[in-house]
This record gives structure tokens, sequence and C-alpha cells, in this order.
């Protein structure tokens, strides 16, 4: 039954695959990911649907459009490819070998697992258009969020891949729901014109090569030219100052973040009705699942976002970008709060280890950061078990300072 369900899923994960061809092409262009339908870049002309099998076709094909002999990007064929491996791959990882434990049977946790698999196909398509543009896809992580959250909600993970926030009696729950209530009540303001955006009249990023780009393997089109990834005053504003509207934009979270702390983790009347909601027969699971997708997201989030300011206050320009938050925090909703953790610090380490082979062969291209992200994301997930083995005497001296 395993290799019948790996075959499926890395079939599923093909079509996933050729779907996320659409999103790197169209969407950093601002163009409609479902109108029109596939079509060649070249010439086109509509493809029709035998020449749009995942994998078979662009072999079947030879890599030419079937009207205009055009080449095909080996782009399309590997990215389809990669995402099956990843669907299928998880999977296997998961359920055959048993990487991790606790997974339980597929029949029994395949909502998890979906979302794991989502999060995996959003990582890549972000990636992806994050190496090519320099950008990181906002919708992509909004719709893989919105995917771990209701997935959590519906149907509760096992623990050991959602952790729940436990501290001093759900306290940190409380908090969570409090601060996702303030980032609401600071989007409310950002519309209603009382805050506005950072960066927001900044000149446009410098180019690093030419404004013509790079053509496209395969089509008359060329590719934009990578940009500078920080704002300086060169650009007409003040790095420090725009940096301090999204200090002014957090504080309505953190407030109430903080209130909801003081309310609930002191205990009295405040604690023991926030204790009985959690508590609600069969509806609580369902709460503490959602409440540990919320605490994942905002803590993920948090890790880029401190950075992002204090970097900014430090050395005055900006430090990391706004769309590696939302990566991180949309880890955070599908994983909990520990693999986006994990993930911020071996991002650091495949950054370095690029930076090294860099510096040794001086023909490879600098990424930005957002690949890192998803594949520290990527090692948290697989590696878990292994890695907070490795931590274990180090949770363990925090434990005994923090009791």
């Amino acid at each position: 039954m395993d290799v019948i369900w790996t075959v499926f899923l890395f079939a599923l994960g093909a079509c996933v695959g050729s779907f996320l061809n659409v999103v790197v092409w169209r969407m950093p262009r601002g163009q409609s990911i479902v109108f029109p339908g596939s079509h060649c870049p070249a010439c086109g002309r509509a493809i029709r649907w035998y020449d749009n099998i995942p994998l078979v076709s662009w072999l079947a094909l030879r890599a030419r459009c079937r009207d205009c002999k055009a080449p095909i990007s080996p782009r399309y064929f590997f990215v389809e490819l990669a995402a099956a491996c990843l669907v299928a791959g998880l999977f296997v990882c998961y359920y055959v070998f048993r990487v991790r434990r606790g997974a339980g049977q597929f029949a029994d946790t395949w909502p998890m697992f979906l979302s794991n698999a989502a999060l995996l196909c959003g990582l890549l398509a972000a990636s992806l258009i994050d190496v090519e543009h320099w950008i990181i896809p906002l919708e992509v992580c909004w719709v893989v969020s919105l995917i771990g959250a209701v997935s959590a909600a519906a149907a509760p993970p096992p623990w050991r891949f959602l952790p729940h926030p436990t501290p001093v009696s759900g306290a940190a729950g409380a908090m969570a729901l409090a601060a996702g209530a303030g980032l609401i009540v600071s989007l409310l303001l950002v519309h209603y014109g009382y805050l506005q955006r950072s960066f927001l009249d900044a000149e446009d990023r410098p180019r690093e090569k030419p404004e013509e780009g790079d053509p496209i393997e395969g089509s008359r089109e060329t590719q934009p030219a990578p940009v500078s990834v920080a704002f300086t005053k060169a650009h007409g504003v003040d790095p420090r100052r725009e940096v301090l509207r999204e200090v002014a934009f957090l504080t309505p979270a953190l407030l109430l973040a903080a209130v909801a702390w003081l309310l609930v983790a002191r205990g009295g009347p405040a604690a023991r009705t926030w204790a009985s909601l959690r508590a609600v027969g069969w509806l609580a699971p369902h709460m503490e699942a959602l409440l540990a997708s919320l605490f994942g997201y905002l803590v993920g989030g948090l890790w880029i976002w401190s950075v992002r300011i204090l970097g900014t206050l430090g050395f005055g320009k900006e430090a990391m970008g706004l769309g590696d938050v939302h990566i991180l925090a949309a880890v955070g909703a599908v994983c909990g709060w520990v693999v986006p953790s994990l993930a911020f610090f071996l991002a650091a380490f495949l950054a370095l280890a690029w930076a090294v082979a860099l510096a040794v062969s001086r023909h490879q291209r600098e990424l930005p950061y957002g690949p890192w992200l998803a594949g520290g994301a990527l090692v948290a997930m697989v590696g878990y078990d292994y890695l907070m083995e490795l931590l274990r005497p180090y949770t363990q001296a925090f434990k005994l300072l923090f009791g």
C-alpha cells in the first residue's frame, strides 16, 4: 500500500508542480494564474491537454512547442520533478521510513501531511520567484498559512507535528490570540490611513544589471534583472524612520499580548474564564490546535521581523525583507513554533555555506535569503527528531533556569 500511495503522491506532486510553473511565471508579472489557460510564451497558442501532462509531455515533445518549435525551458520539467519528489519524499519520510516519530497512520493524519506538503510546494514557488525577481509573493505565503490554520483546526495533528503553546497553563495561547487581534487592529489602522506602510515613499531600487535583463530560454521575453536587496538613504527615505512605522504597526499586537499574559498568567477570574473556554468538550483539541498554529505563525514572523527592525536601526539600511517575515510565518502556521525557530538558525548556516562557495568560486550568483529560509524549514521538518535530540541538553538547561 505504501508503494501505491508513493506513486500516487508523486503524480499528484507533479501536477502541483505544473501549476507552480504557472505561478512562478505569471505572478511576478502581475498576470492572472487562472486566465488565460496554458499557452506557449513564444507563439501564444494554447497548449493541448495531451501536451500538458506533467513530466511526460516535456519529454515527448523533446522540449519544443508542437506549433512553433520554440524550445521549452528545462525549468518546467525540473520544477514538476522537484514538486513530485517533495510530496512523495515527504510521505516516505513520515510514513515509510518513520524519520519523524509520532506521525501515526496516513489514514488518520493525512490532513496534517497535506498541509506540510502544501508548505513545501509553496516554499518551492516562493524560492524560485525570489531567486529570479528578488521578491517574495506574499499571496503564496498567505494561502499556505491559511491551509495550515484550517487543517490544524479541522483535524488536530499529533503534538510533535504542531507543538502547543503550554507555558503558564495556556497563557501563551491567550497571548497569541490577543496578538492576532492586535494585528487586525493595525491592519484596520493602515486601511483607514492612521498608520502608513513603511518605505511607501521610497524610490525604485537600482538595478544591478542592465534594464533589459537576461533572455529567458524558450521565450522571446526577458527576465527582470536582480535588484539591490536593501533600501538606504540613497532611495529618498530614512530607513531608521521607516522601520519605526513597523514598530508602530506591531505595537497594538505587543500591548494586547502583554495584557493577555498579565491577566491569564497571574490567575484570577480572567485565567479561570480562559481555562474554561479552552476546555469546552469536543471543541478543546480543535481550539488548542488553532492556537498552536496562530502561535507558530506569530513566532515565525517575529524571528525575522525582530532582526529586520534591530538591523535597520543599527546599520541605517533595510535589513532582511518583509517577504522573509511571511515565509517563516507560514512555516509556523503549518508546523508550530519550533520548526520556524530551528529554520531561522539553520538558514544562516546554509547561507554561510553558500557565501564560502562564492568566495571560492566567483562565477556563482548571489542569492536572496528566502531560499535559505525554505531550505532551513525543509531540514527542520524532516530532521526534527534528530535536531531536538541534539538540542536536548540546552533545552533542559533552559527549563532549569526559567522553571
